[in-house]
């Protein structure tokens, strides 16, 4: 198995990956909120992935030739601190495939590489409370469980343009 930064020739595998989590990954077939639907057209995501200025970056794990897992990050910075932060946004690895745990593992070591590389403050994420649990035990003894609360506001014109009614 071999684990390694998607590049441009990846793209498609990364997409596959993406929609296979949507799928039958954590939280399939459950309300995804504001979160709505992936879009058709990936052009955002890809420029996101490989035009500078970059923010956000992915990682696959291969088998046999075969992508079968990914995880995803992407750039913030905490106002408070005045620092830099990556957040990993999406952990995925085929059902059925050898070791996933082992698979995970590695995945997420590669992106906290990445956020020590960049300099960054800290390594931030969301997950399902199923995944959570998984990688708690491969977590160092620093790290944190916060107690905050995620919201989704959608913004799509079709979901009733909310910064508008916002007052914006």
């Amino acid at each position: 198995m071999d684990v390694r930064a998607a590049g441009r020739d990846d793209f498609t595998a990364l997409l596959a990956l993406c929609d296979a989590q949507l799928r039958d990954g954590a939280g399939a077939g459950t309300d995804r909120g504001g979160f709505g639907a992936a879009r058709a057209d990936p052009l955002e995501l890809y420029e996101a992935l490989f035009d500078p200025p970059r923010r956000a970056w992915a990682w696959l794990a291969w088998a046999d030739g075969e992508a079968v897992g990914y995880a995803g990050a992407t750039a913030g910075c905490s106002l408070l601190h005045r620092r830099n932060y990556l957040r990993l946004e999406s952990l995925f690895v085929r059902p059925r495939t050898h070791a996933p745990a082992a698979v995970e593992r590695r995945l997420f070591l590669h992106v906290l590489r990445t956020a020590d590389a960049l300099g960054c403050a800290n390594l931030q994420w969301n997950l399902p409370a199923t995944l959570a649990a998984r990688l708690r035990e491969a977590l160092p003894p620093e790290a944190v469980r916060t107690g905050s609360v995620h919201y989704v506001l959608p913004l799509d014109e079709h979901d009733g343009g909310a910064a508008r009614q916002a007052g914006g």
